[in-house]
């Protein structure tokens, strides 16, 4: 199947501040559904060059759809999110990520507040809602590498439930101090964003009520499990933001790297730990006293029986990621994350056979900037240029594959290889899976020409076609391993569909109710 790479733009509004400071001057207008002009201001570098004969100072930009200032989060959710939540329960791996300057409004879309929740645990919540009644609760098969899964031994999955307990306790242990500087930063549109990821409850239970689920045509004699990871690229290095840590020293975080299966298929781990009893009883007593030091070195995949407990998860990873103040936001994003949610399908029955595995990945991109801008120096600097070598690298990647799409072109080399960010999304530009990119814009003066670039970008990466490979769950047919890691047995997909789902039912797609939260 080939259909354009979905794009959607947001426009951020205005703060009172902005407002204030003279930001607007009508650079954005929204002409349709689908269009968005901009008018380069007097000041701005592209008025300039169009003085000189170089380039436009009215530039026209189309998209899959435009949403403006006065987008709800729900509103938004329902209009970019439907489409790849029902490819994802249906067995294809899916890639959201945004893209846009500084203090554009990522952050926001992705996660949200307390009180207006992002397209993430809005996902999740439809997630948890779709498999209600065949959420599998053990916690004895976990997703191993990048497609596979592990059936783990009693002793592993009491390990499992230690660190789970372990890292959930450790959102206890944020400091007064921490509290004390959010508040400080709670007088801006940005500073408030930041005061509820640190302090407030993501997705508190208070907040939810049942939702209902439409009749579908649902395999009711399969069951899920769903994990969830959080890491993050920070100069290029990778880190677990789940990573229990000391609070009462500094402490080096361990590096991960970045692997491939024999099918070359990218996934994230560290140096292999193998815990003796004496380590599991160190790890129980984490609930009670925060660990001194991690003993699980590889990426953690933490099985989550709810929303609240993943949006819990979140929260904990929020903590650890690496935040700077630059003249363009005061807490400024300088790595790019990627919060992954693995779906694990799961016969029903008393010894469960694994039917297949779907990954559905939020990647929150650090904002592109200038240096002369955003007044860095030193170690500001340093990031702020592996931050935008790596989305030029992206930029190189997106050009290349556009550029492969014309037959009478020779095709070009495509640099995935070349930056951590492009090797974790190369699989889903090659046909395994679906992404969806979305661009967030503010409408700054100040900021048009970064705005402009940004525009460019998306326009570009509109006109890439997906080949997405007719994948369902026994497309890319998982690997079951033992907790040794020794291969068990390989997913027979000419059997164990049709053995356990009804004939009227193989054929279809499961159908995916994204009614959200009925207190909005």
């Amino acid at each position: 199947m080939y259909e354009p790479l979905k794009v959607f733009l947001r426009v951020r509004p205005f703060s009172i501040a902005e407002l204030e400071s003279h930001e607007s001057q009508g650079c954005v207008t929204i002409e349709d559904a689908q269009t968005v002009i901009l008018n380069a201001p007097k000041e701005s570098s592209a008025v300039k060059n169009s003085e000189r004969g170089i380039g436009h100072a009215v530039h026209s930009f189309t998209f899959s759809q435009v949403f403006g200032p006065e987008t709800t989060q729900r509103e938004f959710f329902e209009g970019s999110m439907k489409d790849i939540i029902r490819a994802y329960v249906n067995g294809v791996n899916g890639l959201v990520f945004t893209y846009g300057v500084t203090n554009a409004g990522k952050t926001f879309t992705i996660q949200g507040t307390s009180k207006d929740l992002g397209i993430l645990p809005r996902s999740l919540d439809v997630i948890f809602n779709h498999i209600r009644g065949r959420h599998y609760l053990k916690m004895n098969f976990k997703p191993y590498l990048s497609n596979d899964v592990k059936k783990l031994e009693d002793e592993q999955v009491k390990q499992e439930e230690a660190l789970k307990t372990a890292i959930l306790a450790s959102l206890k242990e944020v400091s007064e101090q921490m509290l004390l500087k959010a508040m400080l930063y709670v007088h801006s549109y940005s500073h408030l964003l930041l005061y509820f990821l640190l302090n407030a409850s993501f997705c508190s239970e208070r907040n939810f009520v049942p939702l209902d689920i439409h009749k579908t045509n649902m395999q009711q004699r399969t069951q899920a499990s769903v994990w969830i990871s959080f890491c993050e690229i920070y100069n290029e290095y990778v880190y677990d933001l789940l990573s229990i840590l000391s609070t009462s020293k500094p402490q080096r975080r361990r590096v991960l790297r970045i692997c491939e299966d024999q099918g070359g298929n990218c996934y994230i781990k560290g140096n292999n730990t193998v815990l003796s009893p004496g380590q599991l009883h160190r790890i129980s007593l984490m609930t009670r006293n925060v660990c001194k030091r991690p003993l699980f070195a590889d990426l953690k995949w933490i099985n989550v029986q709810s929303t609240e407990e993943a949006c819990r998860l979140l929260k904990i990873g929020n903590k650890n990621r690496s935040f700077a103040c630059t003249r363009m936001n005061e807490q400024s994003s300088r790595s790019h994350s990627i919060f992954s949610i693995r779906l694990l399908k799961l016969t029903d029955e008393h010894q469960p056979r694994v039917l297949g595995v779907s990954e559905l990945s939020f990647c929150d991109l650090a904002g592109s900037e200038r240096c002369n801008k955003t007044h860095v120096f030193g170690d500001r600097l340093k990031e702020a240029g592996n931050i935008n070598n790596s989305l030029h690298i992206l930029g190189k990647c997106i050009a290349a594959l556009k550029q492969n799409q014309n037959p009478k072109m020779k095709p070009s080399y495509i640099p995935f290889r070349e930056s951590k960010l492009t090797r974790l999304f190369q699989p889903f530009f090659c046909g395994k899976g679906k992404a969806c990119m979305i661009v967030n814009i503010n409408q700054h003066t100040s900021t048009y020409d970064e705005t402009l670039h940004v525009m460019k970008f998306s326009a570009i990466a509109r006109q890439v076609i997906q080949t997405i490979l007719p994948k369902n769950f026994s497309y890319f047919p998982p690997k079951l391993v033992g907790g040794d890691g020794k291969p068990i047995m390989h997913f027979d997909a000419s059997t164990s569909v049709d053995d356990f789902a009804d004939s009227t039912e193989t054929s279809a797609e499961e159908e995916v109710d994204i009614t959200i939260l009925s207190h909005e």
